[in-house]
């Protein structure tokens, strides 16, 4: 029996197969939820997401993580979040003081910047929350030795502003988000880790793009798939006709 992928359902959603819509609601509202939760839109946020003009529009079939990494400006739009703003931290700057930063040290301190607390944090890079808080006083004291104005939330208070400088130095040969999904996997070779680790850790293009990552990485794993009859409000409310299931997958309890 051939298993049904993200690939094939944005294929399908492309074709306005019901089968893809059917699938992209129980698969992937929960994750949204987990997203809305995050950055405080709600049930409302999730509908807007899942109402968004044209669709799958543009989206080539990706893997699901990938896929899920890709609906995360449309649900920050959604949710109105826009991240600290307070012009007061340039990234240039960020970037000369946190140098000594490892990479992990640096994932750690960019979740700052999306507004994570240590708890999550910790959980999201998969360390100590000791671990989260030293890090992040250390990239504390690295800042605070380089600002003539500095605040403990210095960081957060600038996020949103830090990330957009961050995604407008996109290096030329952007790192393949499969290497990165190796990485949190544990599936990379030592060699591999050896050449891909270091142009992660020198651009903080890279640092977001693996946060975010981490983050789409968390909201599929920590939620559960839509049983039929609770994916069909959305369906409904989408126009979508749910597919017919068969008499086979019915007894078999597809």
């Amino acid at each position: 029996m051939s298993v049904y992928t993200s690939f094939e359902m944005i294929l399908d959603c492309r074709a306005g197969n019901a089968e893809g819509w059917s699938y992209l609601v129980r698969q992937f509202v929960p994750p949204l939820r987990w997203l809305a939760q995050r950055y405080g839109g709600g049930e409302p946020a999730v509908k807007q997401v899942l109402a968004t003009p044209g669709g799958m529009d543009g989206i080539e079939p990706m893997v699901e993580r990938e896929f899920m990494a890709s609906l995360r400006p449309r649900m920050l739009a959604a949710c109105g979040w826009k991240g600290g703003r307070a012009g007061t931290l340039e990234l240039e700057t960020m970037a000369e003081a946190l140098a000594p930063l490892t990479l992990l040290e640096r994932q750690i301190v960019w979740f700052e910047t999306m507004s994570y607390n240590l708890d999550d944090t910790a959980r999201l890079t998969r360390v100590s929350v000791d671990t989260a808080r030293k890090a992040r006083e250390r990239a504390g004291e690295l800042l605070r030795g380089r600002l003539d104005s500095w605040t403990q939330t210095i960081i957060a208070d600038n996020g949103g502003l830090l990330s957009d400088q961050a995604g407008a130095t996109k290096p030329a040969e952007p790192v393949a988000f499969r290497h990165f999904l190796d990485i949190i996997d544990g599936r990379m070779t030592w060699q591999l880790r050896a050449e891909v680790e270091p142009k992660i850790e020198s651009s903080w293009f890279e640092i977001d793009h693996f946060c975010r990552i981490r983050e789409a990485d968390a909201a599929v794993r920590d939620t559960k798939p839509l049983q039929p009859e609770e994916a069909a409000g959305y369906l409904s409310d989408m126009g979508v006709r749910q597919p017919r299931v068969s008499l086979w997958k019915r007894l078999l309890g597809g």
